[in-house]
């Protein structure tokens, strides 16, 4: 069976009829990897050396940071590869193709205290995960967190910086991976995380940024790259340690979830009224001392789900019933101080699987087993779905398995146009469709 781990973009995109939550289960289980040590403060998921899986990028706090590589069906090895970490530690790691030669960077944000030697760097990669380190300082003092973006609108990744006890600020790309300060100061607060994304629609990315003992603020882009603060919005938690933006109602904008890093407040679902205002949905989701947020459609049904990273208590995951209202599916993953998670599919079996950085222990995989979907399958990739809305697998030059996993799609081979294993007259009528111009 060839490895299929690339997914289809459209079909992962589609917002379905039907949630499938009932019908479609699925089930996360530890797959026993222990990755490093303890004392993990992030991770961050990305094809590293180009062979079209997910590999892990590890940030650890008083150590050097790691590099994972994935051997295409989840199983990582230390590539041996090092970004050492400054005098403190590292806080986290954004991944994105800096300099524009295809492969992915990276950007550490530190936790320096005053430490000169502790700014903020970036790490160039190679092509094949291994980074080289170009001397850029960027900033110095305690930064938590790191995000990036086109925020200038000249079609590089910029960077936004949230600063714990400094104002946040904003690092321009020139093209080839050096970065200038703005020059602008984002606020006075406590930051700890910066997530960005288009809050108002008029086409540029704004920002959300998760105060400590404060509101969480909305940073509006005038589309160059200026931000100003247009309004916050508060729930009244006094450590809020995360935030995650997403389209939860499926009405094309995106909302907001914010994690509470204490045992007595709950997390929180925003909803965006289109132009950046957030409403409180009203929705508590578990009373954890939660660390941190990764979306994803966990259970195939096309909307963005949820998986949480609690301190002290096990992981939790939230199904969304496509309004942008949240169940907890009752799975408890691990009971470790976990710090960090991202999703992604690890495995190549089209359901999206989760890596967990702990403070306690070292980093843990959990594999998602998605049963009771269909899968579309193609030479592009495949995608598990709920439901083929109007044969859209087809129109992908696709096929549709109405039951069954990515591991019961054929082999394809040069030719096979729609990827059913077999080169046939199917084959060319999906090319005479598909005639013309590209759009």
């Amino acid at each position: 069976m060839t490895i299929r781990t690339i997914i289809v973009a459209a079909v992962a995109s589609l917002s379905f009829a039907g949630t499938g939550f009932g019908q479609v289960t699925f089930e996360f289980t530890n797959s026993g990897q222990t990755l490093g040590n303890n004392n993990t403060q992030s991770v961050a998921l990305g094809d590293l050396d180009g062979d079209g899986d997910l590999d892990a990028l590890i940030v650890n706090a008083v150590q050097d940071n790691t590099v994972w590589i994935n051997n295409g069906n989840g199983i990582f090895t230390n590539l041996g590869e090092e970004t050492p970490a400054p005098l403190m530690s590292s806080e986290s790691v954004a991944l994105g193709d800096l300099d524009g030669d295809g492969d992915l960077d990276a950007m550490f944000a530190n936790d320096g205290g005053d430490a000169a030697s502790a700014a903020n760097v970036v790490w160039i990669n190679n092509g094949d995960a291994t980074f080289t380190n170009p001397g850029q300082a960027l900033g110095q003092g305690r930064s938590l967190s790191v995000a990036f973006g086109d925020l200038d609108g000249d079609s590089d990744l910029d960077a936004m910086v949230a600063n714990f006890n400094e104002p946040n600020t904003v690092w321009t790309n020139d093209g080839n991976g050096t970065f200038t300060n703005s020059g602008q100061a984002l606020g006075n607060n406590n930051s700890r995380t910066v997530a960005l994304g288009d809050l108002d629609g008029d086409g540029d990315i704004d920002a959300v940024v998760a105060n400590n003992s404060q509101p969480y603020a909305v940073w509006t882009n005038n589309g160059k790259g200026t931000f100003t603060n247009s309004h916050n919005f508060n729930y009244g938690i006094n450590n809020n340690t995360g935030v995650a933006l997403g389209d939860f109602d499926g009405d094309g904008d995106l909302d907001a979830m914010a994690a509470a890093g204490t045992g007595t407040l709950s997390n929180t679902v925003w909803t965006n009224d289109g132009t950046g205002n957030f409403t409180d949905s009203g929705q508590t989701l578990g009373n954890n001392d939660s660390t941190s947020i990764a979306l994803g459609d966990i259970d195939g049904d096309g909307a963005i789900d949820a998986m949480v990273a609690n301190y002290e208590q096990p992981n939790t995951v939230w199904i969304n019933d496509g309004t942008g209202t949240f169940t907890n599916s009752g799975q408890a993953l691990g009971n470790a101080l976990s710090i960090s998670v991202a999703l992604g599919d690890l495995d190549g079996d089209g359901a999206i699987d989760a890596m967990v950085a702990n403070r306690d222990q070292p980093s843990t995989v959990w594999n998602n087993t998605v049963t009771g979907a269909g899968v579309c399958c193609s030479l592009s990739g495949c995608a598990i779905s709920t439901e083929n809305l109007a044969g859209y697998c087809e129109l992908l030059g696709g096929i549709y398995l109405p039951t069954g996993s990515c591991n019961d799609c054929p082999d394809s081979c040069a030719g096979d146009t729609n990827g059913d294993g077999v080169i046939n007259i199917a084959d060319l009528l999906t090319v005479i469709d598909h005639w013309g111009v590209c759009p």
